[in-house]
């Protein structure tokens, strides 16, 4: 099953707060992407956008471009935007068990 985890959430430096996930398996030589969700404004609706990022939460190489998973609407979904870019689904960490 592939896997999204969230790393850190309220990532400043995006068109709207981001959030950072861990994924598995990797694209495209990568295992982290970048959500975020960028409001209407100036008339254009809403959009989902996923790119490619490192695992201290900036753009991955030089691939600024939007990734498969991107898509327009005013109602920010985190959860589809992840599925559409390779059908990966939100887990939570396991925790350790207390001895």
């Amino acid at each position: 099953m592939a896997t999204a985890e969230m790393v850190v959430d309220g990532l400043p430096g995006f068109a709207g707060l981001a959030t950072l996930y861990r994924i598995d398996p990797p694209i495209q030589g990568t295992d982290h992407l970048i959500v975020y969700h960028r409001p209407r404004m100036a008339g254009q609706p809403g959009q989902m956008t996923v790119v490619l990022g490192t695992a201290g939460g900036v753009v991955y190489g030089r691939e600024v471009r939007p990734q498969p998973g991107t898509y327009t609407t005013d109602e920010p979904n985190h959860a589809l935007a992840l599925q559409l870019a390779g059908g990966y689904t939100i887990t939570t960490p396991e925790r350790g068990s207390n001895p």
